[in-house]
């Protein structure tokens, strides 16, 4: 009597279970290992190790939780709107209006740090350009840039080819294999079949065209 030897890696429950959601469309810009640690600061762009202590206002995590809006933020609130001009003919319908105290800080509610914004005027438009180079780490972070130098980099894959079948360790020390789910069968005389036609995934590279 045989005996299972393995269960297999795929609950078939799960099959698809991504499909249809957007979970399987995302924008990967980097894939890479380090000898040691690279600690989340230094990938991020941050000048030193005090963005990685979280019990300090410029810690990596202390980013806004996804339900904040600019209510959240000193200085702004929604207020009744104003009673209609003594005289008038026809009452107004009430209304709310949205306050903006521009001598505000306008800091985040609860300490939160990021993102950091330029304040906001009266008329709901930011007085200044929002500073995408160091507001956050530094627009040349490891985590993005896609030519880093460094000596404990040990793999860097180039997705700046048009197929899976085309990936390339740019640090030459891995060959690299892309491997595709597929379904197995038995064929006529009970051996293992492959039913799946595999081609290989294209690359997305234009920028406008990606999840991100």
């Amino acid at each position: 009597m045989s005996e299972t030897t393995h269960n297999g890696f795929i609950n078939k429950k799960l099959t698809n279970s991504l499909k249809d959601t957007g979970l399987n469309n995302f924008d990967l810009a980097t894939t890479r290992i380090y000898k040691g640690v690279k600690p989340m600061w230094e990938q991020l762009g941050f000048e030193s190790d005090d963005s990685d202590i979280p019990i300090t206002a410029s810690y990596w995590n202390n980013i806004i939780p996804s339900e904040f809006d600019f209510l959240n933020k000193s200085g702004i609130e929604i207020q009744d709107g104003e009673n209609p001009m003594i005289g008038s003919r026809t009452p107004r319908t009430p209304y709310k209006e949205i306050v903006i105290n521009e001598n505000d800080e306008q800091v985040w509610d609860d300490d939160y740090l990021y993102p950091i914004l330029p304040k906001i005027s009266k008329f709901g438009e930011f007085v200044e350009d929002v500073n995408v180079e160091d507001s956050y780490g530094n627009s040349d972070a490891p985590i993005t840039n896609l030519n880093v130098v460094d000596d404990n980099l040990i793999l860097d894959v180039d997705f700046g080819v048009n197929t899976t079948d085309n990936l390339i360790d740019k640090t030459d020390f891995s060959e690299l294999h892309y491997n595709q789910d597929f379904e197995l069968s038995l064929d006529d005389n009970l051996r293992l079949k492959t039913d799946t036609f595999i081609i290989p995934d294209g690359i997305e590279k234009d920028n406008s065209e990606q999840a991100f």
